[in-house]
């Protein structure tokens, strides 16, 4: 009779796991319940820095310095702010982005951190998507200078923003080129069932003085 009221317990227990699972947004639970936690807390964040290092904040936190790889981090969107570090005070603004973490994924940003707020790099990061091919995924190219060129392994697909883009699953070189800006090369990967959101930045090629004799 106890063995069997301890199966019943056990069948209850893993029907009212299965309902709360299915209709609640476990998420959020599995983020807070203590034994759950380490496994559920599964998304890392790369940051690196071009020339020189800066400070890592994450919804107001410091986290440390560049290069910074955070491991354990619950999925989720976060506020993210490089600081970089400069013996000249003021000369480089506070840069914030807003990134939303998706679990079992490695999200990357790789930036150089001009005064005026220039940027030059890369953010990217992924979205789960339903109803793609096997062996499928997609990407979306965003550039902070309109109609810049698109190039995926040298072949030019069209000018940005690029949106959706379904892709075989795989390595890929991006480039971006717009005229008066330095080129942006950076690898890519396109994961299956999944969206890879890239968004990049340019800096402007400077201006010499023979560049203006010659005109």
């Amino acid at each position: 009779m106890k063995k069997l009221k301890t199966v019943l317990i056990v069948i209850l227990a893993i029907i009212a796991t299965s309902i709360l699972i299915y209709f609640l947004p476990t998420d959020g639970i599995a983020n807070k319940i203590p034994f759950l936690n380490r496994l559920y807390r599964n998304t890392t964040l790369e940051v690196i820095t071009i020339n020189g290092k800066a400070k890592v904040y994450i919804d107001e936190k410091e986290y440390g310095e560049t290069p910074l790889t955070i491991n354990d981090l619950a999925p989720g969107e976060y506020n993210i702010e490089l600081e970089k570090i400069s013996d000249s005070e003021n000369f480089y603004q506070k840069q914030s982005f807003t990134i939303n973490l998706t679990k079992n994924t490695t999200s990357r940003m790789e930036l150089e951190i001009g005064p005026a707020g220039i940027l030059h790099g890369a953010i990217l990061y992924y979205t789960p998507q339903n109803n793609l091919e096997k062996s499928h995924g997609e990407i979306s190219i965003l550039c902070d200078i309109e109609n810049s060129k698109v190039y995926l392994d040298k072949e030019y697909i069209k000018k940005s923003p690029v949106i959706a883009d379904i892709l075989t699953a795989k390595e890929y070189e991006l480039e971006i080129t717009a005229d008066g800006y330095d080129n942006l090369t950076i690898p890519l990967l396109v994961e299956e069932g999944y969206l890879l959101n890239v968004k990049t930045y340019l800096f402007p090629i400077p201006i010499t003085f023979e560049d203006t004799n010659n005109e």
